[in-house]
């Protein structure tokens, strides 16, 4: 690591400490006295995706929930307008699903929507929600990971019942350069023991850190680092990465997409419009033509969208349209014809454009 580079880590490390120090007095909670049966689910809601909620649920249902005791829904704002509306939605769509809401508290959320990083928000809904838990059991769930078998929670809750594990996933992390001699398990699908948890750690201690693995400085996601101390973890195998649909970049595409700023990922858009489409703003046939239509590599939609998918490997249409088929066969029993057009257009739009920039 460079000397410069060296600064840079070190001036983010104190800033991200300081704002721990802030924030260690606002949080707390109390010991789990009596766990009642069962599991919970933990799922953080971005505010700006908020349009999308009724999608996560959606594949949540269509689980095996039978254990389920509640499923913590936590708004990573404080309270504001229309979370009540948005409550009312979520429990009038899915009334069998036992939903509890919660956003930040007051003095914590002005702090973390101040510094509007994305691996607070993460750690805040988690010390959030953590509190309010009941079970000795519960999985912290990404909002852009979409279950597509029916034991997806199950299997994890299953292994640390039966094997006495504290913090239980599917995939391992391989963030900032962590490997699998790491074993650390991806924070986007973690079951947890919670009562272990809130006996032995404070909410702050779940918190992302900094620390030296293997003799290098790499930054770890929350509960990591409490996991490297703990060797009570595993895997729920047999499941693996084909268990979930996992959408990477999901709000930042989103956030650049609405501001009409040029998406990183461009191709993460064709992942939106198909969320949006589930939760009934279907687009989708006019996008498909929108593709067939473009004379380059630009698509042009939204009255005055547009971006350039030039750069974007065709290989990328195998992938949408595997995960695609999988969501669309897990929610109807089959991929319904104008979702597998809108994958075939996506691959002739980017075979085009491929061909029209000059790559062989």
């Amino acid at each position: 690591m460079t000397a410069n580079a060296k600064k840079n880590l070190l001036k983010a490390v104190l800033g991200r400490e300081s704002v721990k120090l802030a924030l260690r007095p606002l949080l707390r909670w109390r010991r789990m006295l009596e766990p009642e049966e069962g599991f919970s689910i933990v799922l953080g809601v971005p505010w700006d995706l908020r349009h999308l909620l009724g999608v996560n649920l959606r594949f949540m249902s269509r689980t095996n929930l039978t254990d389920l005791r509640r499923v913590h829904l936590v708004f990573d704002r404080r309270a504001r307008p229309g979370m009540n509306e948005l409550e009312a939605e979520a429990r009038r769509q899915f009334p069998h699903l036992p939903l509890a809401f919660d956003h930040y508290p007051a003095a914590a959320g002005r702090l973390v929507e101040a510094v509007n990083v994305s691996t607070f928000y993460n750690s805040m809904n988690c010390a959030t929600a953590l509190p309010a838990v009941t079970t000795r059991y519960a999985v912290m769930h990404d909002f852009d990971l979409y279950p597509l078998v029916p034991n997806y929670f199950q299997a994890i809750v299953t292994r640390m019942r039966e094997d006495g594990l504290r913090f239980c996933g599917i995939q391992r992390t391989h963030f900032d350069g962590l490997t699998d001699e790491d074993d650390i398990i991806g924070t986007w699908c973690l079951g947890v023991d919670v009562e272990w948890l809130r006996e032995k750690y404070r909410p702050i201690d779940i918190f992302h850190k900094v620390e030296r693995v293997r003799g290098q400085w790499v930054t770890l996601d929350p509960f990591s680092s409490i996991q490297r101390r703990t060797p009570e973890r595993g895997l729920a195998q047999p499941l693996d990465s084909s268990a979930f649909c996992h959408v990477g970049n999901l709000c930042a595409s989103y956030m650049r997409y609405r501001s009409g700023q040029r998406v990183r990922f461009a191709w993460k858009l064709h992942y939106l419009w198909y969320l949006e489409a589930i939760s009934g703003q279907d687009r989708l046939l006019a996008i498909t033509v929108a593709m067939d239509s473009a004379q380059d590599g630009v698509l042009r939609i939204d009255g005055g969208f547009e971006e350039d998918f030039g750069g974007v490997d065709p290989t990328c249409a195998n992938v949408l349209r595997g995960e695609l088929t999988t969501m669309d066969g897990f929610l109807y029993g089959r991929c319904r014809a104008h979702v597998a057009q809108y994958v075939d257009a996506f691959e002739r739009f980017l075979s085009r454009a491929q061909s029209q920039a000059g790559v062989p």
